[in-house]
């Protein structure tokens, strides 16, 4: 046997190892997972920056005030992205903690802990990039012109909709964004550091 194949030898490995290989849905570990879920939220910083260097004539066409101020329900969009994206994160490292600690899960838990891996991918990853990415690209539509804007309003899209019920700022969604993402990141190397 090469020094490969002694690597994937099923007799080293864990009975919890074994089930998780054969059932999980996106093969990376937590760890990982969790990681491109902190990227993801971290993303969402890109909202102020991106409304910002909006050009003048769509500041002046869309915005009474300042773009970054002004609260948008697609910041809220990215800003629900970023919160899903990070919670999951942040319930991943959770659980790769409690795996790396011990003790070995038990037949039950082995299940659970599955399940639960599982439901933090989808939403960090479906959820939480669905949100972050179709948010900034609205957010970033204006970068194409006036023209591009009137061409989504006709199909029933405002990308900058001022909704004052829900005051989410571009800002307030960069500034959430990017500790949260930080978080994530600073959470995954302290675990590694275990």
């Amino acid at each position: 046997m090469s020094d490969d194949d002694a690597r994937f030898d099923p007799a080293d490995r864990s009975q919890y190892d074994l089930v998780r290989a054969a059932n999980i849905i996106v093969p990376l570990s937590p760890i990982r997972k969790a990681r491109i879920c902190g990227v993801v939220a971290l993303l969402g910083a890109l909202a102020a920056p991106l409304v910002a260097t909006l050009p003048a004539a769509v500041r002046e066409a869309g915005f009474g005030g300042p773009p970054a101020t002004t609260p948008l329900g697609v910041a809220a969009v990215v800003l629900a992205g970023t919160v899903a994206a990070g919670g999951a994160g942040l319930g991943l490292v959770a659980l790769q903690r409690r795996l790396a600690r011990g003790p070995e899960p038990t037949d039950a838990d082995v299940w659970t802990l599955l399940a639960a891996e599982d439901a933090l991918t989808g939403v960090g990853f479906v959820t939480g990039g669905l949100g972050v990415g179709v948010g900034l690209a609205l957010l970033a539509s204006g970068h194409w012109g006036v023209e591009t804007l009137d061409g989504l309003r006709e199909n029933g899209i405002e990308p900058y909709l001022a909704v004052s019920t829900v005051p989410v700022t571009p800002r307030l969604t960069s500034a959430v964004a990017l500790a949260v993402g930080l978080a994530v990141l600073g959470a995954t190397v302290a675990v590694d550091r275990e």
